[in-house]
């Protein structure tokens, strides 16, 4: 009897490259099958979001503007930085390809360059910075919008969200963006709390964490992007 693999993180395949061929070798019917592809991808989705969206590094520039305020006033900052970020990336997940279109800009090309924007972005996060791109000004008055963007909504998470419209579709990148943006809405709500748990070395070691996955992101789209073109063979 031959002995029936699955294989959760699926295998390459030559005519979607930019996908990949999710393969389920054990016996299940196709509409197990389905489930789990479409789980497969949103948990891609939501995983890459988060550390490219990466909450935990706006937590502290939240506290230095919220720390001292009430906690009804934390929990509305909180709630309008996630709306404000939720209203951009949602602009882009719907025109944003319309817009590549528009400008007649192929999406091998626009892999490379949020490739290296997001591997730049992930440095400094690897070495414990904010990125410059996502830095702000201290001034109260006007914290929830730098908050929201471009701390949330910055560069990196516009091309992203961009991308994976493009590969795993509207509705599953809206699904993975809306979970992120939940998650971000709780660690800016609950701030206080879990940098008292982590301290702040231990904040600094996820985002660096956090960092490395978003390069390792940011060197797939590469790769994925210099497939297409044909300049390198792809590994089965």
């Amino acid at each position: 009897m031959k002995l029936k693999v699955f294989k959760p993180f699926g295998r390459f395949d030559s005519k979607n490259k930019e996908r990949g061929d999710f393969r389920i070798y054990a016996p299940l019917n196709p509409r197990a099958r389905q489930i789990i592809y479409m789980f497969h991808e949103l948990l891609i989705v939501t995983v890459s979001l988060f550390a490219i969206i990466d909450p935990i590094v706006s937590i502290p520039i939240f506290i230095s503007f919220f720390g001292d305020s009430k906690k009804g006033k934390q929990k509305r900052a909180a709630l309008d930085a996630v709306v404000a970020a939720f209203i951009i990336l949602l602009i882009f997940l719907t025109f944003g390809l319309s817009l590549m279109e528009y400008l007649n800009i192929s999406i091998s090309a626009f892999m490379i360059a949020g490739g290296l924007l997001l591997f730049y972005l992930a440095f400094d996060l690897m070495w414990g910075e904010l990125p410059k791109s996502r830095r702000v000004e201290k001034d109260p008055s006007e914290a929830v919008v730098p908050i929201g963007t471009p701390l949330l909504a910055g560069p990196g998470a516009i091309t992203s969200i961009i991308y994976f419209t493009h590969v795993y579709g509207i509705y599953t990148t809206f699904i993975g963006m809306a979970i992120v943006l939940i998650i971000s809405f709780f660690c800016l709500r609950y701030s206080l709390k879990i940098r008292g748990m982590l301290g702040k070395n231990g904040l600094k070691i996820l985002t660096r964490i956090l960092g490395l996955l978003t390069a390792v992101i940011a060197m797939s789209l590469i790769e994925k992007a210099l497939i297409a073109y044909g300049w390198i063979a792809a590994i089965v």
